[in-house]
């Protein structure tokens, strides 16, 4: 059962399961080398110390960590701050701003075709972060990072024992400050590593069987009693997207559209927009997910204030 891997997890988690084969992924052109991403750093200069020590943390290339190393980060400096943070087929941009009294403090959008993640963007509202402490913006970042990766949260409850990653949501951020061991077993899990030597391992009720997580040139392991624990996803061909559907996308995810993001018969919520509708909601955060049909979709997790 893989749900035994990381007894942490949720039953139901916002971003669609509890084990890595349930969640979004990128699509992987690395024979499960890990995940090679572009990220766009769109901030002002002061949010860069927050930044660029969350990206130094999860991408996690000491070789004296016990951690896997699942992510190669390349992060691109936009030349001049782009206050309309443009959208980037197939990269993450991450972005700052003044975007007002909408009740959130971060949200991350994803772009989904297929299953399979194309884009994403990372915004940190200056209206509420502005005069937080170093230790909410930073686990801001660090949350809205992971989960442009792919990643759901670790645990919603605001009040119990802090898990001490910035995926657990918690009333003292200064607990969950960076990335831990049990997010880099997930993303290998979801990606394989660096070194493409990641492992599964499958606790049966007689034997565990053990293995690699897939075989350069392989799309599938299968293990015994048919079992398949780990297929390795691809989009075929690359799907295009035109201009015009493109365009859709950047202005949902644009803060510009003011995160839109509920269902219009929740008639209660201050930003409902018709073609929304909710995944999950806690009195903390939000998760939303509009469906644009062949095969794409937005999914946003909201944190509010």
């Amino acid at each position: 059962d893989p749900s035994t891997w990381f007894p942490i997890f949720m039953d139901k988690n916002p971003h669609g399961g509890n084990t890595p084969y349930d969640f979004n992924i990128w699509d992987n052109q690395r024979s499960c080398r890990g995940l090679k991403l572009d990220i766009i750093d769109n901030l002002e200069p002061k949010w860069e110390k927050y930044f660029q020590r969350a990206v130094t943390e999860w991408e996690n290339d000491d070789p004296s960590s016990e951690a896997p190393d699942a992510l190669t980060l390349n992060v691109r400096k936009n030349i001049r701050y782009d206050p309309e943070c443009r959208t980037v087929m197939r990269k993450m941009i991450v972005c700052n701003g003044d975007y007002g009294e909408t009740d959130y403090i971060g949200i991350n959008h994803v772009a989904i075709q297929f299953g399979y993640i194309i884009s994403s963007v990372a915004l940190l509202n200056d209206y509420f972060l502005e005069n937080q402490s170093d230790a909410l913006k930073q686990n801001t970042v660090c949350h809205e990072l992971g989960h442009g990766f792919g990643l759901g949260h670790w645990d919603e409850n605001f009040y119990n024992r802090d898990l001490g990653n910035c995926m657990d949501y918690t009333n003292s951020p200064k607990n969950n400050q960076s990335p831990d061991l049990s997010n880099f077993l997930f993303l290998e899990q979801m990606y394989g590593n660096t070194a493409g030597t990641s492992r599964y391992v499958e606790a049966g009720l007689n034997n565990t069987v053990e293995g690699l997580h897939c075989t350069p040139g392989s799309e599938t392991v299968d293990f015994s009693e048919g079992t398949e624990i780990f297929k390795k996803r691809r989009l075929p061909g690359q799907p295009t997207i035109t201009d015009d559907e493109f365009e859709r996308i950047a202005l949902l995810m644009s803060p510009g559209n003011n995160i839109i993001i509920a269902d219009s018969s929740v008639k209660e919520h201050p930003l409902a927009r018709e073609g929304w509708r909710y995944l999950k909601r806690t009195d903390k955060y939000e998760v939303h997910e509009q469906d644009l049909g062949d095969g794409l979709k937005i999914v946003s997790t909201i944190h509010l204030v």
